[in-house]
């Protein structure tokens, strides 16, 4: 995994896969640096009435470049869309898709067989080493820049503020052209 990570081999692409949530529509506190006279408040919710939201994330380690779906659920066929997306990203070139070990979706025989379909390789993880998977420090600067402060009223608001980081991203790193940025607007590889 670590030479995968200092240096691509030819032809090929290196992918951090990993899911952000569940994403729930709750106040989330944040950082004033201002003195107040008393704390700020958060609304108490007990319930989800909305539901909660997962980010499918893959992030191509050495260009540098953040994508993903929401999913309402994580599950095989969802994981398996986002899949098919990112090889529509990548049609020629060879994927090592670095994943963690997830037991109950990431391991599972369907799973396992689409991959090889698609002709993904998959790098795990160690077991509770999901540290080792570099997407995760993008997670903490994608939930400090998007979600501190904030108390959204749908998940389209929250969504539409995560792209809009994505795009002020992309747009400093200059990777606006890269493939895995249109991963949202691309259809699912069909498989026979």
């Amino acid at each position: 995994m670590r030479a995968l990570y200092r240096r691509c081999p030819p032809h090929s692409a290196v992918i951090c896969f990993d899911e952000w949530g569940p994403l729930e529509l709750k106040p989330i506190g944040g950082v004033t640096w201002a003195r107040q006279k008393r704390a700020h408040r958060l609304r108490a919710t007990y319930r989800r009435l909305k539901g909660t939201e997962q980010f499918l994330a893959f992030y191509d380690v050495h260009a540098d470049c953040l994508s993903g779906v929401f999913r309402r659920r994580k599950r095989i066929r969802k994981v398996a869309e986002a899949f098919r997306r990112l090889r529509r990203c990548y049609p020629r070139q060879r994927l090592f898709v670095i994943l963690d070990n997830l037991h109950n979706v990431h391991d599972h025989p369907r799973f396992l067989a689409l991959l090889r379909r698609l002709r993904i390789h998959p790098v795990w993880t160690p077991t509770d080493a999901s540290w080792i998977n570099l997407i995760e420090a993008q997670f903490g600067v994608l939930k400090r820049f998007t979600l501190a402060h904030t108390d959204d009223p749908t998940h389209a608001a929250r969504r539409s503020r995560i792209y809009r980081y994505l795009r002020y991203r992309h747009r400093k790193l200059r990777s606006l052209h890269h493939p895995l940025h249109r991963l949202r607007s691309l259809s699912p590889v069909k498989l026979e």
